[in-house]
């Protein structure tokens, strides 16, 4: 068994980050860090955000290319409907397109009615079947992922328990930072004692 470092268990609210800590073993999550697009008592809905795919997302829905960054890819969102795309986008402004925080009552993304629809502050969830001029203008960056992560009744908080994830606010910027670097970047920003795993080796039998 990996020995972590214990941080308080809190459960997740819409907006947060997921990173999960040495302790998961699981290939679908190792070092990831998973946005909270919802969390109620059916479930917990969220999107691997530090994965990325080779497909330019301008490849993968030509329709709205251009809202894309040129160098944007899809992200590799979760082991769930690997194949379905669920779109974030971000915005400076909590009111763009008079968005709704109501919750996303059965937890699937292909049921999300507008073209934006507010998550958390500064991030929300973009309809890809709507028309890209109907995004309100301040929704600037948006983002493809390939599948999404999603946990049932009862089954994150055991996860949380058993220390295999630590929560943490987001920051602006996370959705489009560096994936690579994200997992330690997240943790390199929290208080000790999670900043201490921000340098934690790949193998540990190496260091």
């Amino acid at each position: 068994m990996v020995e972590v470092v214990v941080t308080p268990v809190r459960a997740p609210s819409a907006g947060d980050l997921l990173v999960a800590t040495p302790r998961l073993v699981d290939a679908n999550f190792d070092r990831t860090v998973v946005y909270v697009i919802e969390h109620q008592e059916a479930g917990t809905l969220g999107v691997v955000i530090n994965r990325l795919s080779e497909i330019a997302c301008a490849e993968a829905v030509p329709r709205w290319a251009s809202r894309f960054d040129d160098d944007a890819a899809v992200g590799l969102g979760g082991p769930v409907e690997p194949q379905g795309l669920l779109a974030l986008g971000t915005t400076t402004d909590a009111d763009a397109g008079k968005a709704s925080r109501a919750a996303v009552s059965d937890l699937h993304p292909s049921e999300i009615a507008g073209a934006f629809r507010a998550v958390a502050r500064g991030v929300g969830l973009v309809d890809l079947t709507a028309d890209p001029d109907d995004l309100d203008e301040d929704v600037g960056a948006v983002r493809l992922y390939g599948g999404h992560a999603g946990w049932g009744p009862s089954q994150l908080q055991g996860e949380l328990v058993q220390g295999c994830w630590w929560v943490f606010a987001s920051a602006a910027g996370d959705l489009t930072a560096n994936a690579t670097s994200l997992w330690h970047d997240v943790l390199a920003r929290q208080r000790p004692p999670a900043r201490l795993l921000a340098g934690y080796p790949d193998d540990p039998a190496l260091n």
